[in-house]
């Protein structure tokens, strides 16, 4: 951790002189520079301590780490389209378009989404990158899950109008990105759980992600539920619906036979699998 405090300090310097806009809101340059430090710091734990490929992490060039990122978007998609589905049934959700909406541009959208895929591998790179197959090999599944989970968790906890049921939700978001990557050792797969999750959120129901706003939207609702089910300004991520939805995709991924450890990873030496 120490190693990538240090890294993204001096990398996050670099891309504050490239774009000043850094210092002050989410940027291409920024977001590159932190993605390249998580992915510094892992190559260079895997490498020196592990003599292992960072590819071991879960992250292989292979058609079976294309398909797991493929099926992880599609089911991060699910989870918040079925939020999404909720509030809107209940009335507690509408669509705000019309014949005065305007849709964002093509290359805003890319821009975005790229910011979102960034963001995504960042945090997984970080939190369950290295970190997750050190606890995996020294305590087990539940001490690698529930360990990162509870810093997924303290990461979020100076986000704007963050409260308890936002830090339990990411919590349990927490928990089922680690049991995903438990049951398959992909990170491939988690980090597109991950990006589709934020995308489907703030860009095209075009809801606060984790309490921010991450710019041009698709098409947006109208959210004026009860703040404790909808989660109110933080975003659906601060009410109960998505504690459900979370839940219930906890339990179908505990449960479903389709998860299993990709071999091309094992056949890597992950220290998870030892």
């Amino acid at each position: 951790m120490a190693l990538l405090v240090a890294v993204l300090v001096l990398l996050q310097g670099g891309a504050v002189v490239l774009d000043p806009d850094t210092l002050e809101r989410l940027t291409l340059a920024g977001s590159a520079a932190a993605c390249l430090a998580a992915w510094i710091a892992n190559w260079v734990m895997m490498s020196t301590v592990e003599s292992r490929p960072p590819a071991a992490l879960g992250l292989p060039l292979t058609g079976r780490g294309a398909f797991d990122l493929v099926r992880g978007v599609g089911f991060g998609l699910t989870l918040i389209a079925g939020t999404v589905l909720i509030m809107v049934v209940a009335g507690w959700a509408s669509w705000s378009g019309g014949p005065e909406s305007v849709l964002p541009s093509v290359g805003s959208t890319l821009y975005v989404s790229l910011l979102l895929v960034l963001a995504a591998l960042f945090e997984e790179l970080a939190v369950r990158g290295y970190p997750f197959q050190l606890l995996g090999r020294s305590g087990g599944g539940a001490v690698a899950v529930g360990g990162t989970a509870l810093v997924f968790a303290l990461l979020h906890g100076a986000n704007p109008g963050v409260g308890g049921t936002a830090l339990a939700n990411t919590f349990l978001a927490g928990i089922l990105l680690g049991i995903l990557l438990w049951k398959t050792l992909s990170l491939w797969l988690v980090t597109g759980v991950h990006f589709a999750w934020n995308w489907a959120m703030g860009v095209a129901a075009g809801l606060p992600v984790s309490g921010l706003d991450v710019g041009p939207r698709v098409a947006g609702l109208t959210v004026d539920g009860p703040e404790l089910w909808t989660g109110g300004g933080y975003g659906p991520e601060g009410g109960l619906v998505l504690t459900l939805v979370t839940i219930a995709g906890i339990a179908w991924t505990v449960l479903t036979p389709s998860l299993s450890r990709d071999p091309e990873v094992i056949a890597l030496r992950p220290p998870v699998s030892y």
